[in-house]
């Protein structure tokens, strides 16, 4: 039975010649990836316009245990036909002979010779056999004018439902040629055209080996589940190492990415891949995948692993017991973080300086050079597609909520400080925060303080042991500036100050090289240092 993913022969008839020759390459790296043919094989070249000798595609010395006979023993070569064809002596010759010749073309000839299988692919012909085999029998025709030793030659004619019914097996083709991986579910080629995944990525050895095991767990077929949970800190990469890790030629083809779990669950594309008489294969990439989702989602496809694999996506680690895998996504190099902002053609002691800032961070990495190219006057504005430092505070819940409004104040007033005690023997200077904090909004509790740092740690915003910090620092700096431009007039820095532990006063002071980025705090800075202020009573 159709459904929205299914393909149909209307569909492959608006696809180009060099489109038909990319989703077909992308059906045979599916299928070699499913039954275990190794891509090295496999050959089909883009360039559709350079003489190719009769043949567009080829898999080479391969040994078949199931599949669906797209790939064959021994040798098998395909001729991709995304034109208008009929069944008549001319146009099999077109496809068959060299032009105004009676040789056949070279790389079919030596394909029969070698006993190969010749497959003819048909993008937008669909006629019916009117008799028993009626097109091969035209074709093996064709081929014995050329010499009768073809009479018995091993040949296939693929017609648009052929195809079609290969293509049930893999949703994410199915997507692209539907032009449906753009809206909720997208395939590897179109999520890597969003604009924050265009970016060259800049790899360290880390990043190297953390893609490596990614690419190990996905081709593990040991009959085994695939469930890879990603968890880092907003801003470290993680999607971005993702589409990366399957960008290979034999992962990509199965790839349908999701950002966002709500999208994913009880939608279409679940419902129909947990659909008993459902053979689609896929590797699932779910972003802003939370604890609950992770548990529902898997709950409902574990079953299925033979054909699907999983890989969520969340700010925090949520470890449990079981088959799942979990990987914590490492921080960038220093020297990585510097190559992305000297992209932005900023020079590189620059670069190197404000490297620091971003802690690992090639999110933050890339909003630095876009400020430092177009707005060097304030490197802390959002890039125009990401609404940048929200998705620090905000992560994946709804920005309107409580809990939001709540940590937004807390994150704001801890970055009035270098950083604060939390944990014996500093235990008191988290007290004394709480306090401040619990001013500001009465509703923010002791508990509810120690709610908010244990979620803020969770997700590596804060991080430290018995003293915490924020991270990345230029999140911090950002949150500083937004503390005065929300909370800083009149004498409200000075009142807050009051009666705090003396080091949480000297680490707050130590936050005012920054003041030039906001003019309430650049105004503080006078009066802290005029004739009134703390420093010269």
């Amino acid at each position: 039975m159709d459904t929205i993913f299914s393909v149909t022969g209307n569909d492959l008839s608006q696809l180009s010649p060099e489109l038909a020759v990319d989703i077909f390459r992308e059906l045979l790296w599916a299928e070699a990836t499913t039954i275990g043919v190794a891509k090295s094989l496999i050959n089909v070249p883009s360039a559709i316009t350079v003489a190719d000798g009769g043949i567009d595609a080829e898999v080479r010395d391969a040994k078949i245990s199931g599949g669906q006979g797209i790939i064959k023993d021994g040798l098998t070569r395909y001729q991709i036909k995304a034109g208008d064809f009929a069944l008549d002596d001319s146009h099999i010759k077109d496809i068959l002979f060299i032009k105004d010749k009676t040789e056949l073309k070279p790389r079919i000839k030596t394909c029969l010779d070698k006993n190969g299988v010749l497959v003819i692919v048909f993008f937008a012909w669909d006629g019916p056999d009117r008799t028993d085999d009626q097109c091969r029998n035209k074709f093996i025709e064709v081929l014995k004018s050329a010499d009768s030793k073809y009479a018995s030659t091993n040949v296939e004619i693929w017609r648009q439902n052929t195809i079609c019914g290969f293509l049930k097996q893999y949703i994410s083709l199915s997507l692209k040629i539907k032009g449906q991986d753009r809206i909720n579910f997208q395939s590897h080629k179109s999520w890597s055209q969003q604009d924050d995944m265009l970016a060259k990525a800049e790899l360290g050895e880390e990043q190297k080996k953390f893609i490596a095991k990614v690419q190990g767990e996905l081709r593990r077929d040991d009959g085994n589940p695939v469930h890879i949970r990603l968890f880092g800190e907003a801003g470290i990469g993680k999607t971005k190492l993702i589409l990366e890790a399957t960008a290979t030629d034999d992962l990509a083809p199965l790839v349908v990415y999701c950002d966002s779990a709500d999208k994913f669950r009880d939608s279409d594309l679940m419902n129909e891949l947990l659909k008993d008489d459902n053979k689609a294969y896929a590797i699932l990439a779910i972003d802003e995948c939370d604890q609950d989702s992770r548990a529902y989602i898997w709950n409902k496809l574990k079953a299925h692993h033979k054909r699907i694999k999983l890989v969520s996506i969340y700010n925090e680690n949520d470890d449990t017991s079981g088959s799942i895998t979990y990987l914590d996504v490492p921080s960038l190099g220093r020297e990585q973080i510097s190559n992305i902002i000297q992209s932005y053609n900023i020079p590189k002691d620059q670069a190197d300086r404000w490297a620091e800032f971003c802690s690992g961070s090639p999110r933050v990495a890339h909003a630095f050079g876009l400020s430092l190219k177009n707005n060097p006057d304030d490197l802390l504005k959002s890039p125009d597609t990401v609404d940048l430092w929200e998705r620090y505070v905000v992560g994946g819940d709804d920005p309107a909520s409580q809990r939001v409004v709540q940590r937004r104040v807390v994150l704001r007033h801890l970055a009035l400080f270098k950083r604060f005690g939390y944990e014996k023997p500093f235990h008191e200077e988290a007290k004394a925060v709480a306090g401040i904090i619990e001013k500001a909004d009465p509703q923010i509790t002791w508990p509810i303080f120690q709610e908010i740092i244990c979620t803020l740690r969770r997700r590596k915003i804060l991080q430290g042991e018995t003293t915490l910090y924020i991270s990345p620092k230029a999140l911090h700096i950002k949150l500083w500036v937004d503390w005065w431009e929300n909370h800083g007039h009149g004498n409200s820095y000075t009142d807050t100050m009051t009666g705090l532990p003396k080091l949480l006063q000297q680490w707050s002071h130590e936050m005012f090289i920054y003041a030039r980025e906001s003019k309430v705090a650049a105004k503080k800075v006078e009066d802290l240092l005029g004739e009134e202020g703390p420093f010269l009573k």
